[in-house]
């Protein structure tokens, strides 16, 4: 196996394990479904690969709590925003990919938390009988959006802080993988 299947293998099973995670107890959108979705985009060298891999992650974690807290959880009104929301992360990630891990995390974990934020409330005001279908509705309904943190964290820890930790997490276990995997070629090559 040549060294770029070994590091891609490898870190596709680190994005989906990570994506998982979305199955322990954790705060509201304290999860690295946006980071799994920017460093796919970033690392993974097949567009369609990295576009396919945070959706399969998501999908696979939404049937799995589906199952443990019904069909309801699973797919839901919003569901196509959270999908979209994630495609366009790993789209940020993809268009990232030629700056440093830092600047992806920053400035990428940065805009992808924030879109994701707005698109999926928006998608919970589109059609909603809860909120009027105007701009005072779209806005109550933000501001319901960040309330929704107030007992457990906030937008900024759970939204963004926590994509800057997954991110950090999944770029610093690339760097150990490709270290291995290239330590492991080059072993196998010697005999």
């Amino acid at each position: 196996m040549n060294t770029d299947k070994l590091y891609t293998n490898s870190m596709l099973a680190v994005i989906i394990v990570t994506a998982l995670t979305r199955l322990t107890p954790h705060w509201p959108n304290f999860t690295p479904v946006v980071a799994v979705a920017l460093v796919g985009g970033a690392l993974l060298s097949k567009r369609w690969l990295a576009s396919i891999t945070p959706l399969a992650a998501m999908v696979l974690s939404d049937l799995a709590l589906g199952l443990v807290y019904g069909d309801g959880w699973a797919w839901h009104g919003t569901t196509l925003y959270v999908y979209g929301s994630v495609a366009l992360a790993t789209f940020i990630g993809w268009s990232m990919r030629n700056t440093s891990p830092m600047r992806q995390t920053l400035v990428g974990g940065t805009l992808a938390s924030v879109l994701f934020f707005l698109i999926t409330n928006f998608g919970v005001w589109y059609g909603s009988s809860m909120y009027s279908q105007d701009l005072s509705g779209l806005t109550m309904c933000y501001a319901a959006g960040l309330a929704f943190y107030e007992n457990s964290g906030n937008f900024l820890l759970n939204g963004v802080v926590s994509t800057w930790m997954f991110m950090a997490a999944l770029f610093g276990a690339s760097a150990l993988i490709r270290r291995r995997v290239q330590r492991a070629v080059a072993q196998r090559s010697t005999h």
